[in-house]
């Protein structure tokens, strides 16, 4: 299937389970470049391994996306790699009361 999103650069959270997961490689397949991240350093390696067969430029970091300055980082090493044209964020933020 050709989804039109060859050349996209997206950053993705929760890429390593469930619907964060499936966009990463989805998006990997149809020839994407992709940063994702997820709170399990060793998770992580082993997603960014495993899509590296794709043969397009995958990213992945340890990211809590509740802690703002981290996750802040992390996007700016995104854009900084690769450039950023979509953003996902299926992974559950924090609630927070003001």
């Amino acid at each position: 299937m050709d989804l039109g999103l060859k050349g996209l650069r997206a950053v993705v959270t929760g890429g390593t389970k469930g619907i964060g997961r499936t966009i990463v490689e989805t998006l990997l397949k149809e020839g994407a470049q992709v940063a994702f991240c997820a709170r399990n350093y060793e998770e992580v390696a082993a997603t960014e391994a495993e899509f590296s067969r794709y043969g397009v430029k995958v990213l992945g970091r340890s990211v809590d996306v509740g802690d703002g300055p981290t996750l802040a980082a992390f996007v700016a090493e995104a854009q900084l790699a690769l450039g950023i044209s979509l953003y996902t964020t299926p992974a559950k933020f924090p609630s927070r009361k003001i």
